[in-house]
């Protein structure tokens, strides 16, 4: 009788906790709504195609586990990373190779970007995390540099993302947040796009959001992961002053402050990208990255939409790239 009673207990709780998730999103949203419902932004002008003339310097590294395959989707990184400033400096991280795979980088590559081989990685799961140390010295030395990213060697970042992050920021910086991307795939069979981290559907009367003005929202969900990230000088500083630049951040060992169960479930080297995407999250969001939604369109607006190269998870059995981006918020 009592071990009846303890499986009609365990199966209660464990009903309760397939709901604490949904429990956990409402309690944000109220957070949210009480801190933000009024919150309209009132920017008529907002126009996130708006070509940015300022003088932009752009520093960024990108991890390349050495594979001859996979140099053409490097190229292409590098060549979006160009179009959008040629003023822009790419530094490429790799593991030990040879120095004819060394020469067969510099002549697939545009010749001006800088290879740096990790010659004996402590482990090969810590390479992307040495641009860390290189970043710091750069930002202390280089006051020319105006924006630093951080890339895996398949995100293609183009000019209207990258103008889109320099419009939005403006206006989410007193808010303290960020603007985010959105990887996407598409499917070879039904040639569709797929928002690739999105595990689940969003209704956006459920996502905390912020009125820009008629035509759009930033809005706020759960799937934030976009295996690189983007910062002005600001946002540099705090993520190379703040614990999301140590790969222990999230343990509670390290800094019981940031203890994060989202970034301990993170693999090591994903959470080398996500930067400060949990750190300092204001109260009634989930993290703080935003994108931006358009109201005409009911969906997440193109331009936070960030090719992923490889095209993998939209074309094999796995639980991400089942959601079409148009699907993705509601």
């Amino acid at each position: 009788m009592f071990i009846k009673l303890l499986i009609i207990i365990r199966k209660i709780l464990r009903s309760i906790g397939k709901r604490e998730e949904n429990i956990k999103d409402l309690i944000t949203l109220k957070l949210f709504q009480k801190d933000y419902q009024f919150q309209n932004l009132n920017h008529k002008d907002f126009n996130p195609y708006l070509k940015i003339i300022n003088n932009i310097k752009v520093a960024a590294t990108i991890t390349f586990f050495y594979d001859k395959e996979k140099i053409i989707n490097l190229a292409k990184v590098c060549k979006g990373l160009y179009e959008i400033s040629n003023q822009n400096e790419i530094y490429i991280f790799t593991n030990k190779v040879f120095s004819e795979n060394e020469l067969e980088l510099s002549e697939a590559l545009r010749k001006s970007l800088k290879i740096n081989i990790i010659q004996e990685p402590i482990n090969n799961r810590l390479l992307p995390w040495y641009h860390i140390n290189f970043m710091r010295k750069l930002f202390i030395s280089r006051t020319d540099i105006t924006h630093f990213a951080h890339l895996e060697d398949d995100i293609l970042l183009n000019k209207n993302n990258f103008n889109y992050w320099l419009n939005s920021r403006e206006i989410l910086k007193k808010l303290n947040l960020i603007p985010g991307f959105v990887r996407t795939e598409i499917n070879d069979n039904d040639k569709n796009i797929y928002a690739i981290d999105f595990l689940k559907k969003n209704l956006i009367k459920n996502l905390p959001k912020i009125k820009v003005n008629d035509n759009y929202y930033f809005v706020n969900h759960k799937y934030p992961y976009q295996a690189m990230y983007l910062y002005d000088r600001d946002l540099m500083n705090e993520h190379l002053n703040s614990p999301s630049s140590n790969p222990d951040c999230g343990h509670g060992a390290y800094d019981i402050n940031y203890l994060d169960s989202r970034m301990i479930n993170l693999d090591l080297m994903a959470k080398a990208n996500i930067g400060l995407t949990f750190i300092n999250v204001p109260k009634g969001l989930h993290n703080r990255m935003v994108v931006l939604y358009s109201i005409k369109n009911n969906r997440i607006d193109k331009v936070c939409e960030i090719q992923h190269l490889s095209n993998k998870y939209a074309n094999t059995k796995s639980s991400f790239g089942n959601i079409k981006i148009e699907e993705a918020i509601k």
